[in-house]
């Protein structure tokens, strides 16, 4: 099959229901040639379904290993993968990236519990930003890790929060050398030299065009209006590199 993610033409051949369902909304039936073309080795697959921890499915498997491989390979695409849970608010999308267990994901509910239809979820776990354009757009892929929330969409970027866990809530702007840090451990690794060459240049893009911030918050609702009102709110929060 061939899909559409981020403006790129992907074919893949998906063995297993999940994939076949999260990539349906993306499904390409044009005349394009494919920009990248997906193929899961069998032996990769095989030591990847020894090593998946205990409760996790091989056809979510499938889909990780799809997802991975299309994460390097759109890097020279000017497209990069952020490990986040994206939600969309009055029209423009918010990374919330952390390392997994962080709880980007609960923190994103919060804003839907304190914003209702003004927000929605754009991909809980692997959206990808394109940087071609005059400024960032995210978009979705029918890569999830595991939530089912997969929308094709495409939306311009607000902003890329990066989560801390802590008792009060509170928000600061990172310096350059930190943003690249962070940015480094929540998009698509082990890569060649080349394609880090091409990574490297897609953070420099990235950050002359985004506002990054870090957030320090607890798990009570009030997290969401602290980081609504400085990312979004009052627009005071100067960026300091």
């Amino acid at each position: 099959m061939k899909v559409k993610i981020a403006g790129l033409i992907v074919e893949l051949d998906p063995k297993y229901e999940e994939t076949k369902k999260l990539a349906a909304p993306f499904l390409y039936d044009g005349d394009r040639e494919a920009d990248i073309t997906l193929k899961i080795d069998g032996e990769y697959f095989k030591d990847l379904c020894s090593r998946a921890a205990e409760g996790v499915t091989t056809e979510e498997l499938e889909n990780f290993a799809f997802s991975t491989q299309f994460n390097r390979r759109a890097i020279r695409f000017q497209t990069m993968l952020v490990h986040s849970s994206a939600i969309v608010c009055d029209g423009k999308a918010y990374l919330f990236s952390a390392d997994s267990g962080v709880g980007k994901s609960f923190h994103t509910r919060l804003w839907l519990k304190a914003f209702g239809n003004r927000v929605h979820i754009l991909n809980d776990d692997k959206p990808v930003v394109r940087l071609s354009g005059d400024e960032p757009v995210v978009c979705g892929t029918p890569f999830d890790g595991g939530s089912g929330i997969a929308l094709n969409e495409s939306f311009p970027l607000g902003a890329i929060v990066f989560i801390e866990r802590g008792d009060r809530n509170s928000v600061r702007v990172p310096k350059t050398k930190e943003i690249i840090q962070r940015l480094y451990f929540q998009t698509a690794r082990m890569v060649s030299a080349a394609t880090a060459d091409k990574m490297l240049d897609n953070f420099t893009l990235l950050i002359s065009m985004t506002k990054f911030y870090v957030l320090t918050c607890n798990t009570d609702i009030s997290a969401a209006y602290t980081a609504y009102d400085a990312i979004i709110g009052n627009n005071s929060y100067e960026q300091n590199n």
